[in-house]
């Protein structure tokens, strides 16, 4: 990843607020508005930044509850378009925000789900066990509230990559007793 002063500072403005104006990064920058619309428009059509999105308040959308399902795909799901089939299927419930596939031998998916309440998440864990039951095997479940959420966002770590050089860098775990802005 080259990119240039300019363009790392770009993508953390926009990190930090997906509104900014191009006026206000060049204020910042000390260049012009255009020149910044110039490293905008480089950096979607490059791939580098693929939308903007927007940070919902769940409270306010009375979403209050998650789920993270610790599954494993059964030979019959394998067979099933080679997993993916099955993986389809789940991917276009909209309550599903995330299915990632894991190397580990005990399960084969992690799944991520919200919904406004518990009621719901039960109601979709019935669904999903009866119906995909040949497919798909629930090994755990974790389910949890919103106000369970203590961070959620990637921005911390591209914020972090863009301040380093290009050396490929190991992360270092906070050692106890030390917390994060302490000096």
């Amino acid at each position: 990843m080259n990119l240039t002063k300019h363009e790392k500072y770009v993508i953390k403005c926009l990190l930090k607020n997906g509104k900014v104006t191009d006026k206000d990064i060049a204020t910042e920058l000390g260049i012009t508005s255009q020149a910044v619309g110039k490293i905008r428009k480089k950096l979607e059509r490059n791939g580098v930044i693929e939308g903007y999105t927007v940070s919902i308040d769940y409270d306010e959308m009375d979403i209050n509850a998650f789920a993270i399902i610790l599954a494993k795909l059964t030979p019959e799901g394998w067979r099933y378009k080679g997993g993916i089939g099955v993986q389809e299927k789940i991917a276009a419930n909209p309550n599903i925000v995330a299915i990632y596939r894991v190397q580990e031998g005990q399960i084969t998916h992690i799944i991520h789900c919200a919904f406004r309440n518990l009621k719901e998440l039960d109601k979709y864990m019935h669904v999903l066990q009866s119906q995909y039951s040949d497919y798909l095997e629930i090994i755990k479940t974790y389910a949890f509230s919103n106000s369970s959420i203590i961070k959620e966002s990637f921005a911390g770590l591209i914020g972090k990559l863009l301040d380093e050089d290009e050396q490929e860098r190991m992360p270092e775990p906070i050692l106890f007793g030390k917390m994060v802005g302490d000096d």
